[in-house]
C-alpha cells in the first residue's frame, strides 16, 4: 500500500484525510446554523461541545496533512494544464491545509483569552493555558476574521477549480480525489 504521495498519485491515506477535513469543516458549518437557530441554551452547548470536537479533529488530522503536504511530492497534474494554473492551486492547496491548521488554534486562543476553556462532550475540556485578556482576544478575533475571510476565499477556489476540471476540462482528476487510480 503507498503511504506517502508521489509525483503519480495521491495515497490512500491522503485522500481519506482530504474527505475527513471536508465533512469535518462543513460539519461544523452546519452545527453553527443549527445552533444559531434553536432557543434552548442547553441543547446550544451541546451543539457548541460536538462542534469544538470536531474542531479538535480538523486540528489533529490537518495538523498531519499539513506535514504530509510539505514534506511529500505532489502528483503532477491530469491532462495539460496552465503552468500559472497549477503554481495557483498548488499555493491555494498548502495555504488551505495551513488554515485548517491555524484556525481551530486561533479558536481555542479566543476562547482562552476569554476565560473559557473549549468544552467537549463527555465531560472533557482542553484547557486554558492563555491569561484571560479582553485585548488580546480581540487582537485573535481579528486575526480570525482575516485568516476566515482568506480560508474562504481559498476555499471557494479551491471548489472552483474541482469543478472547472470536472464539467469544462472533463479530465480525471476529481476521480483521482476519490481515491481511483487515473491516467496522468
Amino acid at each position: 500500500m503507498q503511504l506517502r504521495d508521489n509525483g503519480l498519485r495521491f495515497s490512500p491515506i491522503t485522500v481519506a484525510l482530504h474527505w475527513i477535513v471536508a465533512f469535518s469543516l462543513l460539519g461544523i458549518f452546519i452545527l453553527q446554523v443549527m445552533s444559531d437557530y434553536v432557543s434552548g441554551e442547553a441543547v446550544q452547548q451541546e451543539l457548541g461541545r460536538v462542534q469544538n470536537l470536531l474542531g479538535l479533529l480538523l486540528f489533529l488530522v490537518s495538523t498531519y496533512r499539513f506535514w504530509a503536504r510539505i514534506t511529500s511530492y505532489h502528483p503532477l497534474p491530469v491532462g495539460t494544464p496552465n503552468p500559472i494554473e497549477v503554481i495557483i492551486s498548488r499555493s491555494v492547496a498548502v495555504s488551505l491545509a495551513l488554515a485548517m491548521v491555524l484556525l481551530p488554534i486561533a479558536v481555542w486562543a479566543s476562547r482562552a483569552a476569554a476565560g473559557q476553556a473549549l468544552e467537549l462532550p463527555g465531560g472533557l475540556a482542553i484547557p486554558t493555558l492563555l491569561p484571560a485578556n479582553q485585548t488580546l482576544k480581540q487582537v485573535v478575533d481579528v486575526l480570525f476574521n482575516i485568516g476566515a475571510s482568506a480560508f474562504l476565499a481559498g476555499l471557494a477556489l479551491h471548489i472552483f477549480g474541482a469543478v472547472k476540471n470536472h464539467f469544462l476540462l472533463k479530465n480525471n482528476t476529481l476521480k483521482r480525489m476519490l481515491g481511483k487510480h487515473v491516467e496522468l
